[in-house]
């Protein structure tokens, strides 16, 4: 996952967030911009992906390791806002544990991305 991925999943997150919360207080100008924010999110995402094929047929690694990881730290902390609005105690432990594992992923990525670099590998 790179970074318009992530970005894209997040908004897609966030814009059915705030659907479901329009939807409860009969907000439809609420909905209208969830229903816009999840739209986008699928676009970014599509971009995204088209990105990572390139980098994948070039054969680097390492950024989409950093991408990865800071999908998981978008994701895991608009689960976490969700949650803590929500009261949602599992939904926000969830989102906290993911941002730590997006720290992690995004570390490894830093790693594989400089011995890429060392090796002749960035491209």
């Amino acid at each position: 996952m790179n970074e318009n991925q992530a970005e894209g999943k997040g908004k897609g997150i966030l814009g059915k967030a705030k659907e479901a919360l329009g939807n409860l207080t009969g907000d439809q100008g609420q909905v209208a911009e969830g229903r816009a924010n999840q739209a986008e999110g699928s676009a970014q995402e599509g971009v995204g992906g088209v990105q990572q094929g390139v980098n994948n047929a070039l054969g680097r690694t390492g950024g989409q390791e950093q991408a990865a990881g800071q999908g998981d730290q978008v994701v895991g902390g608009l689960k976490e806002k969700v949650g803590d609005v929500t009261g949602n105690r599992d939904l926000q432990a969830e989102g906290t544990a993911q941002q730590g594992t997006g720290k992690a992923k995004e570390g490894l990525g830093n790693v594989k991305e400089g011995a890429e670099k060392l090796l002749g590998g960035d491209r």
